[in-house]
């Protein structure tokens, strides 16, 4: 394993871990099923993209997906989660240090 699967590896763990943290802190449980799958959907896409080997414009996309999703979780559920877009925090530095590992590995 190279250091940057490494790196790429633990960032997604990480993002992933935090994306859930702030969904549990925003009660997402309390909201019902269906958020709970959007919205652990919505966690999950980034840090799958980042684990692609794709190029950047690929996890842009799957960040707007995510934020979509983060969206329609929030128009549906019964109870406020005013916190939820906390979660894609995690997902932009990623987005953003993948950007960075991108530009030091090209000549």
């Amino acid at each position: 394993m190279t250091r940057s699967t490494a790196t790429r590896a633990g960032l997604a763990v990480i993002i992933f871990v935090m994306g859930s943290l702030q969904a549990w802190d925003s009660d997402v449980p309390a909201a019902g099923l269906l958020i709970v799958f959007l919205v652990n959907l919505a966690i999950a896409i980034p840090p799958v993209a980042l684990l692609m080997p794709l190029k950047q414009t690929y996890f842009l996309g799957a960040f707007v997906l995510s934020f979509a999703l983060l969206i329609l979780a929030r128009v549906i559920s019964p109870i406020p989660l005013p916190g939820l877009f906390i979660a894609l925090v995690p997902a932009v530095t990623g987005l953003i240090f993948t950007g960075i590992f991108k530009q030091n590995a090209e000549p």
